[in-house]
């Protein structure tokens, strides 16, 4: 027997119509303007590597002094 009170929790594979009543109209995410991307300068772009080069190498040289740690003689 399937229960109907409007009480009831509903189980995450139910029909989510609900969102659309309780949000405002300028919440929902098709009312909200469609940006796109955006052209980056070059030297944005030249940060952004070097952000991530950096990054690569923390990470090389903790997992080293973690590896160096971890085998080191007592």
């Amino acid at each position: 027997m399937k229960n109907t009170d409007a009480t009831s929790v509903s189980s995450p594979h139910d029909n989510h119509a609900w969102v659309h009543d309780v949000l405002e109209p300028d919440q929902l995410a098709a009312a909200k303007p469609q940006f796109g991307l955006r052209k980056l300068g070059a030297g944005t772009l030249l940060l952004l590597w070097i952000l991530r080069i950096y990054v690569l190498l923390m990470i090389l040289l903790i997992s080293y002094q973690v590896w160096k740690a971890f085998h080191a003689k007592p």
